[in-house]
């Protein structure tokens, strides 16, 4: 759908559209009628004709210029469905955990099934139809629940998550799924929950439970951390481990760097499957390698980090606003050679300050191809506004992000970012902005801060013809956060001032998953900066002006906000490649039964050594093979041990790098699918109410299946004026009057 509207530019931006339109009327009759008075005493004599073509050519000039103001734009609109469309899938688990009975004679399934009889009668009438499938080893279509429960045998493993995905294909409203919530298959559960919310479709799990004694597992399964590292950097490791516990305990684990211990803790296990990461944050040194180590139980997983003097860095900054930030954040990062700058303004402002490296050239404008972003490690957009960027423009800056870049936000302006909300921008963003709908509320806070802080919006610096003081905020570190490489720069430890801000955008919310690395330290309310991944990159958003008001603020030989600059950009940047990664996908090794193996950041088409070594120091060299995945740089391989006790297998990459796991071997094959292993409610609970369904243990009711909360549609507006069609047809009524006032003798 296509329509026009008005959308008045400037201060006339926030005036009614009847005020707005009314006021250039007025403007119109007024610049008429003193048209037609200048033109009726002039001092040659002119025939009556000339002078209603010379008013008509100044009347149509002044016109068109006030049309313009007003910002005439076609906006496009996504219709909406007229029809939705609501099929059900339910999935039933029918494999040997959901069908082993426990001494009362009781079974995980028998258990969901009359759980979901409750909730059945609901479903059957919030949708259109219901379909039905078992799964196992693999998904099979069922004539009904009857026969999905209770046709063909028990399957020895669960493949919860690649169910899922298969029920995905068939596009239903929403999806049941009676489990206990295990899966055998050494899925990732993490990214499993990351596609399902990208979805859109709830999954509403109803759990299997009954009496049957639990068994445990631990997995220290890999170490992330990057390839390389500055000198004298702070940098973060992450441990990454699975456990299933029969109760709630605590997990002691350590980091040891170069054979010392750096750290150590313990983590919360909750009764069932826990996926866990421990990141730590560490000093990266002087130049070199630096071994590092986590050990859980009687496990340990190792990776090298090299320590580099120098790195080069590319930067494209892109600005939409006319702004004083703009000097000092360039400059902040061109004293520093380790950055190349790219800089360009919004084509629209008109204003030609672009700058690149030597031997680079600055693009016209934001590219549309992610292919032309890939040479930049950061893009940075500063005070952008949703109109200047085109839809291809966004997509390439999701595509780009996706693919490993990292994306930087920036904007100060409530009124702008809330132009973003609901676009493929704020899609893969860290936040959720205000939406438009929400302007009472935003006028609200607005002036509760203001009365509370006596500042004044981002560039309105005066007031009542008079400067007013400007009260700076500091940046802080939000109280329980988990520890980054950014701690430094906002909990004063490092030895600078904290940052200042003097006006941040309000957010409505942060998304599950993401970051917060800064809020604001008088109202913890005020996220400031958040981050978080996306695809193989990063998406950070900085919800404050530029700082350059803390930069005068500061004595002149201070270089505070050059650093901040530059470890804010590093510490959100990807590191060129991850390290080399080791990672069992076996959760429970046993004699005679093949171990698999993951590798991970190995650069492609490199060579990778990979060496088994038995609990009596024998070494034996596995091939390695790709992974049956479209990253190239995946591979796999897989050994089985003869031998009881603590295996280790390395891995080393034609660069050099390492990564190391060891763990033990049993005699006896424990099956996951056959250990009693706990139903993991908590865990189904969390990843339904991530999809936006919820957990069914009685009555439920489905009244939005899957479509979530209505989205407006999305609007896609288009400036009329700014055309060089409309600017020919100004010069061209300016030009003819200025040739017939000289023809007729009045120039």
């Amino acid at each position: 759908m296509t329509h026009i509207e008005w959308q008045f530019g400037g201060w006339l931006r926030d005036w009614p559209l009847l005020a707005a339109l009314g006021l250039l009327a007025v403007l119109a009759i007024v610049g008429i009628a003193g048209i037609l008075w200048s033109y009726g005493r002039t001092n040659a004599v002119l025939a009556t004709h000339s002078r209603r073509w010379l008013a008509g050519l100044r009347a149509a000039a002044l016109l068109l210029l006030l049309l313009c103001l007003a910002n005439p734009a076609r906006v496009e609109e996504a219709a909406a469905p007229k029809h939705a469309i609501r099929r059900l899938a339910v999935l039933v688990d029918r494999s040997a955990s959901m069908s082993t009975p426990d001494h009362r004679g009781e079974t995980r399934l028998a258990v969901a099934l009359r759980r979901w009889s409750q909730a059945e009668p609901t479903a059957q009438r919030s949708f259109n139809a219901i379909s039905y499938a078992r799964f196992a080893n693999d998904l099979q279509p069922a004539k009904s629940l009857a026969d999905a429960a209770t046709a063909g045998t028990p399957g020895t493993e669960t493949h919860l998550f690649a169910a899922l995905r298969q029920a995905y294909t068939q596009n239903p409203a929403a999806i049941v799924c009676l489990t206990d919530g295990l899966d055998t298959s050494g899925d990732d559960p993490a990214a499993f929950a990351a596609t399902a919310s990208e979805r859109g479709v709830p999954i509403y799990f109803v759990p299997g439970e009954n009496r049957l004694q639990g068994g445990s597992t631990l997995t220290l399964r890999e170490v992330r951390m990057p390839s390389q590292v500055l000198r004298q950097t702070r940098f973060t490791t992450t441990a990454v481990l699975e456990s299933v516990a029969a109760q709630d305990r605590s997990l002691p684990v350590e980091l040891w760097v170069n054979g010392k211990q750096w750290s150590a803790t313990t983590l919360p296990v909750r009764t069932g499957r826990n996926e866990l990461s421990w990141p730590v944050t560490v000093a990266s040194g002087e130049p070199g390698d630096l071994t590092l180590e986590f050990r859980a139980g009687d496990q340990t997983a190792a990776g090298i980090t090299r320590v580099v003097e120098s790195r080069t860095l590319d930067v494209l900054y892109y600005q939409g606003a006319l702004q004083w930030g703009c000097r000092f954040l360039r400059g902040a990062l061109e004293s520093d050679p380790s950055f190349r700058l790219t800089a360009l303004m919004n084509p629209a402002l008109h204003v030609h300050l672009m700058a690149a490296p030597a031997g680079g050239r600055a693009p016209a404008d934001l590219p549309a191809d992610a292919a032309d972003l890939k040479r930049y490690q950061v893009v940075i957009l500063a005070h952008v506004f949703a109109s200047q960027l085109s839809l291809s423009q966004q997509q390439a800056l999701v595509d780009y992000v996706r693919g490993g870049g990292s994306l930087l936000f920036i904007s100060p302006d409530t009124t702008a970012t809330e132009q973003f909300s609901g676009s493929a921008l704020e899609q893969m963003l860290p936040v959720v902005f205000a939406s438009p709908n929400d302007t009472d509320e935003t006028a609200r806070r607005q002036m509760e801060r203001e009365l509370s802080t006596h500042t004044t919006p981002e560039g309105n610096d005066f007031f009542d013809g008079g400067e007013q003081n400007i009260t700076l905020k500091p940046f802080a570190r939000p109280a329980g956060a988990s520890p980054t490489a950014l701690d430094g720069l906002f909990s004063g430890t490092n030895g600078d001032p904290l940052p200042e801000f003097c006006a941040n955008a309000r957010v409505r919310a942060v998304k599950a998953g993401a970051q917060i690395l800064a809020v604001n330290a008088r109202n913890p309310s005020d996220i400031l900066l958040a981050r978080q991944p996306f695809g193989r990159g990063f998406a950070a958003a900085l919800t404050t002006d530029l700082l350059w008001r803390w930069k005068l603020s500061l004595p002149s030989g201070s270089h505070a906000v050059e650093r901040f600059w530059q470890q804010l950009l590093l510490s959100l940047t990807a590191s060129p490649a991850d390290g080399l990664r080791l990672c069992r996908l076996t959760a429970s090794p046993a004699l005679g039964t093949p171990v698999a193996l993951a590798i991970g950041g190995a650069s492609p088409g490199d060579p990778v050594k990979l060496e088994a070594v038995s609990p009596r120091g024998a070494r034996q060299s596995l091939s390695v093979a790709e992974a049956a995945e479209a990253d190239p740089a995946a591979l796999q391989a897989a050994f089985t041990p003869n031998l009881t006790g603590r295996w280790e297998v390395r891995a080393t990459d034609a660069s050099g790098q390492t990564a190391s796991v060891t763990f033990p071997v049993a005699a006896g094959s424990a099956s996951a699918e056959l250990s009693n292993l706990p139903a993991d409610v908590a865990g189904l609970r969390n990843l339904a109410e991530s999809t936006g369904g919820s957990l069914v243990d009685g009555p439920a009711t489905f009244d939005h299946p899957m479509e979530g909360p209505a989205k407006p549609p999305e609007r896609l507006p288009e400036p009329l004026w700014n055309s060089a069609l409309v600017l020919a047809a100004l010069l061209g009524l300016y030009a003819t009057e200025l040739i017939l006032r000289r023809r007729w003798k009045l120039l």
